[in-house]
Parts: C-alpha cells; structure tokens; sequence
C-alpha cells in the first residue's frame, strides 16, 4: 500500500493530469507531437545514457536475459494471434496486431522512468534489454506480418526495411551508446554527466504527460472482446510468461522479478501507430491502450509491491 501512494499513484497522476490537459484543450492536438519530439529526441535518450553509463557491462549485455525475454515474448505474440485467429475470426492483419498488442508493452514512455523510481538505476539493464528485443524482433516482425497480409512485396524486403527503421530509433541508438561507455568505463565525467542528468530528469514527467495527453483522444470503440482479451492477455498472461522463462534460463530472483514488471506494463502507443497506418483495427488497438493503462494503475502497483518482496527476500 505503501509503494502505491508514494510511487505508483504520484506517476499516474501526472498522466492524469496530461489526460485532463487534452480533454479540456488546454493543449492543442498539434502540442502533443511537439511535446513527443522532445521526450523521444531528447530527453529520454539522455535518461537512457546516463543510467546505462555507469552500469556494468555484464548486467547490461545479459544473454540469458535477451533470450528469456525473446522467449516470452514471442510466445505471448503467437497467442495473441491464435486469439485473434480463433476467437474473433481475424485474418492475418489482425493476427499481427492483437499479437504486438499483447506482447510489447509502454517501456519507453513509463516502465523506463517508473522502474528507475522504483529500483533505481539497477533497473536500466532489464528495461534497455527488452526495448531491444521489442524494438529489432517483435515490431519487425508485426510489420512483416501486416505487409504480407497486404500482399506488398516480399517477406525478406519487408523485414529488412522494418529492422533498418528499428535500428534507427533514437532509443537503440542511446542504448547502444550507454552500452559502450560501459565497456569502455568511461561513463560521461564532469559536464557531460551532468547535462545528461539535467535533461534525463525532464523525460519522466515530460513522457507520462504527454501519454496522458495522447490517451485524451482515445475512445472505447470497437469489439469490446477483442479489447478486453487485448488487456487481460498483456497486462496477466504476459508477466507470467517472463517470469516462467526468466526463472528457466535461471537468472538471480531479482533480475526475474524486475524483468516480470517490466513485461506487466499496458499496451504500447506503437501498437495504433502501426494499425492505423496499414488500416487495421485502429479503433480497438487505440481502446486497447486506454483500457490497459487505466487497469495498469492497479496491476503494476501490484507487481512492483511483489517485485519489492522478491528483492528483499533474496538480498
């Protein structure tokens, strides 16, 4: 109970009030992708050196870790098609969409700065491992899925461009950056350490506004089935598949138990990105990601009271 007052409902609140922003237009819909160019641009990638800098090698290029991970998520993305495929009669388009809906969650914008609140930058590993699995397997994968489905050019092409794209994104690339002043021990001494920290600090209050103001225009629509079985397979299913497969490749309890919470956060942003650009159920991915955030006030609350148990327990 106490974690949720001071941690988990404070960080809600600002995406509250980003969400009160919107719907009463204190900041124009243009504002939103101002606000997300800073965040995505600039202050997250500086968050993100800063905390991988100065951590070691070791925990930040963990094999085991990687393939867990990957491990889960795929599972968790062949059920979410199988689902979508038997359940909801959806054809290949849908079959990718309600997969990446299912198993890539909101790191980026809240798992990055809520676990490094919560369990400070030790945290940073686990959170810059999945957003690689995520952003160079699963998205790609999701991408290639929904371009054969459209019957435009071939499988091989398709992944090539959507791994090139992947590569690209600013948080790969200030991952890879973090990573390599850890190998080299060279961390970011003096004022570059400290504009990193100066900027960094600006991403978390700045992503979780700005989540709240892109939930502002998303509405409840489309099959309430599909939502439902969206949020409860991502924010259930999909924690108990990392934990399963962290705790088989037998990795120390409290990487099993950050990796678990991280695999616990609702459904990415990405996700209506995608859906909308090809025309694929964008309606019930966008209700997908208003609905689980909200039950992610209480489910990650929840998962990180349990994440703070295991840790102490193994300490």
């Amino acid at each position: 109970m106490e974690l949720i007052v001071t941690l988990t409902l404070p960080f809600f609140a600002v995406v509250g009030l980003g969400y009160l922003a919107g719907r009463r237009k204190l900041i124009p819909e243009a504002g939103v992708g101002h606000l997300n160019v800073f965040v995505f641009y600039f202050a997250m990638p500086a968050l993100v050196v800063g905390a991988l800098a100065r951590q070691p090698l070791s925990v930040l290029l963990d094999q085991d870790f990687l393939i867990a991970w990957l491990v889960a998520g795929l599972v968790i993305f062949l059920i979410g098609a199988l689902l979508a495929r038997c359940l909801f009669g959806g054809r290949l388009g849908d079959m990718a969409i309600f997969g990446q809906a299912c198993s890539v969650g909101n790191l980026g914008f809240l798992a990055l700065p809520l676990m490094l609140a919560a369990f400070g930058e030790t945290a940073a590993g686990p959170v810059a491992a999945a957003m690689v699995v995520d952003l160079v397997v699963l998205l790609p994968l999701s991408v290639a899925l929904l371009e054969a489905a459209r019957g435009s050019g071939s499988a091989l092409s398709v992944m090539r461009q959507a791994f090139v794209g992947a590569v690209a994104n600013p948080f790969l690339i200030s991952i890879a950056v973090g990573v390599l002043l850890s190998a080299t021990e060279i961390g970011l001494p003096g004022p570059l350490g400290t504009f990193a920290a100066f900027l960094g600090g600006a991403a978390g209050p700045a992503a979780l506004f700005s989540l709240g103001l892109s939930l502002a225009g998303r509405k409840v629509e489309g099959a309430l089935g599909g939502i439902g079985a969206m949020t409860l397979v991502k924010l259930f299913l999909h924690p108990l598949a990392a934990w399963l497969a962290l705790t088989a490749f037998g990795l120390p309890p409290a990487t099993v138990a950050l990796g678990t919470v991280v695999a616990a956060m609702p459904v990415a942003g990405n996700v209506f990105v995608i859906a909308q650009q090809y025309g694929v159920a964008p309606r019930r991915s966008s209700a997908a990601i208003l609905v689980s955030t909200v039950v992610a006030v209480v489910t990650v609350a929840l998962a990180l009271a349990w994440a703070q148990e295991q840790i102490a327990a193994a300490s």
